[in-house]
């Protein structure tokens, strides 16, 4: 007799739709079209629920009106659909659905924060204490300009884009006003990464970084000693010869943390956190590797979870960074830009939006390791903690 052993399921069976424009969709607000994305927050509260931070807008971003965009950028928008005349008074909002029955089922929609511009939830992240930070990306409502044109140059202290956090200290029920972070870049400000807290309680936060005149993207690292209160620069992270874009961090046992970044899954390590750091190779020869969120699991395994080629795959280490499999697919119909949490009994689930444009939905899938830590096998994602 040969065992009835359950066939592992595709990504389209093991996925779940949390919510998007055509199901568990967010209520009707000014500015709320069928964009409804960047799913990179998925946390354990405090209290065992599991929150999914992500925006909701019209579009790719989903700029507050009035708007000005140059001509030039306006055409190419334009051409590829972005609804550039769309009535969006405070620009799309940073959501998040909630579910207390280990993903099995997802809440409504609520608003985190609205402020007067477009806002979209980067992260989120559950310090020792309990406290709960949502990390915010803020776009102007000017873009293809070298600087802010007149109208703009109070928002955001002229910026492109700024970053600000918000606090809970009830298990994301209700948030602080913003805590606006200073950037050390005289462009713009963005992230797509995760926070990690240092055995001493502060916590580092990755970020890129634009100036007027640079050739290439450079890397900023965060610090806060008081549960997101306060923030200070600690480094800036420089390649020669292309950018350091989208960088995520994870960290060792040891204590060394590991950076990985766009475009080419340029790698880094530092020894105090994240003070210094050495560059040490890439993770991709050919095609760019988009918004890399990093894991590592009790024997050391270091996975890369990102936007690859267009779709969601998975990267392996055996060996601290040096070494990588090549991609493995998770959900290849999918464009990813991934969120995640690893899970007590080491499965990942993963947050992430079906494309980068409208229409548009929010996914969760759940994945484990192999054994021999060169594949990945599917689950179903309603899980035990």
């Amino acid at each position: 007799m040969h065992a009835n052993l359950e066939q592992p399921p595709t990504a389209e069976e093991a996925r779940i739709c949390v919510t998007g424009w055509d199901n568990n969709r967010p209520d009707d607000f000014p500015g709320l079209g069928d964009f409804i994305g960047w799913a990179g927050g998925l946390a354990r509260m405090p209290n065992g629920d599991l929150l999914l931070a992500h925006s909701a807008g019209y579009w790719h971003a989903s700029f507050a009106s009035p708007r000005l965009i140059a001509e030039a950028t306006r055409k190419s928008y334009a051409a590829g659909g972005w609804p550039l005349d769309f009535v969006a008074p405070t620009g799309g909002r940073s959501m998040a659905v909630r579910s207390a029955d280990q993903g099995k089922t997802w809440s409504k929609s609520i608003a985190l924060t609205d402020l007067p511009l477009d806002d979209s939830p980067v992260t989120l992240f559950v310090c020792h204490d309990g406290t709960v930070l949502c990390f915010i990306n803020v776009q102007a409502s000017w873009y293809g300009f070298d600087e802010a044109p007149p109208a703009f140059r109070q928002d955001l202290n002229g910026l492109n884009t700024q970053q600000c956090v918000i606090r809970s200290t009830d298990n994301g029920e209700t948030w602080s006003q913003p805590i606006w972070l200073e950037s050390p870049g005289s462009f713009y400000e963005r992230s797509h990464g995760q926070a990690i807290q240092l055995p001493d309680g502060g916590i580092v936060w990755p970020t890129y970084c634009s100036s007027q005149g640079d050739k290439y993207l450079f890397g900023a690292i965060h610090r806060s000693d008081d549960s997101g209160q306060t923030w200070r620069t600690v480094s800036t992270i420089r390649r020669s010869e292309t950018d350091v874009d989208e960088p995520a961090i994870a960290r060792f046992d040891d204590g060394q943390l590991v950076m990985v970044c766009r475009p080419d899954g340029g790698i880094f390590f530092s020894d105090d956190d994240g003070v210094n750091w050495r560059e040490s190779g890439q993770m991709v020869q050919s095609g760019t590797l988009k918004a890399p969120r990093l894991f590592v699991l009790r024997d050391g395994t270091l996975v890369c979870v990102a936007t690859y080629h267009g779709g969601l795959y998975v990267f392996l280490s055996r060996d601290r960074g040096v070494n990588w499999t090549e991609e493995i697919p998770l959900d290849v119909s999918s464009y990813g830009y991934p969120g995640g949490l690893l899970l007590a009994d080491e499965s990942l689930l993963i947050s992430y939006c079906e494309s980068g444009r409208a229409p548009n939905r929010v996914y969760v899938i759940r994945f484990r390791v192999t054994p021999t830590c060169d594949g990945i096998q599917l689950l179903h994602v309603h899980t035990s903690r």
